[in-house]
């Protein structure tokens, strides 16, 4: 961690700046009578700020940096950024996480890798409303779902419209027929698991993070025309 070199980078304005929050916030109500977790916050949302621990740092990278255990890292991660986070950036964090770092473990299983606490908070909570059990006891920034479940996560984001375009697509693409949106994208998730745990285009797919992104992300954006284009080659 190199505390000189970040603040180095920092043009004047910004270092007053920085400094000023710090001790204004300090010293509110009175000094020295914020409790020890909030002093802890408020150091580590400067170090953020300052540039010394990158915003978008891995659990990993920020027990390095501070030399501080999991529970400490994971702790002050998630305190400081349920703070400055809206509800709306949650989804498309999630959103990110489905497209960008999950994979099918087999035909059954559907893992996401969630390093950041608060956003596996929210995933969580949105497994909640859709009444899916998930399973984080192997790894806590592993959470895996079943693939049945998944159907009931994706319906979660999805407008009445969207999920009419979504099926339409479907309908299209395959020999897919039922008529709940729930029932076929469980019916649809179930064909492109077992098609990841095997081949997909004569490459192994098994565990490749990302690539099942190419399938659900117009799935999750309502793209009717895209869904029936990638998803053909599903059924083919």
């Amino acid at each position: 961690m190199d505390i000189a070199g970040a603040l180095n980078k920092l043009e004047k304005p910004e270092l007053q700046a920085l400094l000023g929050r710090l001790l204004v916030e300090y010293t509110m109500p009175a000094f020295g009578v914020l409790p020890k977790r909030e002093v802890d916050l408020l150091i580590f949302r400067t170090l953020r700020d300052a540039g010394v621990v990158a915003q978008d740092a891995a659990l990993y990278q920020v027990m390095a940096d501070l030399h501080v255990s999991r529970s400490k890292a994971r702790n002050l991660m998630f305190d400081l950024e349920i703070r400055q986070t809206q509800s709306g950036q949650l989804d498309d964090q999630v959103r990110s996480v489905i497209m960008n770092d999950s994979y099918f473990r087999d035909a059954n299983w559907f893992v996401l890798e969630v390093e950041n606490p608060v956003v596996q908070a929210h995933l969580g909570e949105i497994c909640r409303r859709a009444r899916v059990v998930t399973d984080a006891s192997f790894n806590p920034s592993l959470v895996r779902l079943p693939v049945s479940g998944l159907a009931s996560v994706l319906e979660e984001f999805m407008t009445a419209d969207q999920q009419a375009e979504v099926k339409r697509g479907l309908y299209r693409a395959g020999k897919l027929d039922d008529p709940s949106f729930r029932g076929l994208m469980k019916r649809a998730l179930s064909d492109l698991a077992g098609r990841f745990a095997g081949k997909v285009g004569g490459e192994v797919m098994d565990g490749a993070i990302g690539a099942v992104g190419e399938f659900l992300q117009p799935i999750l954006s309502g793209d009717q025309e895209a869904i029936t284009d990638i998803w053909s080659g599903i059924y083919s």
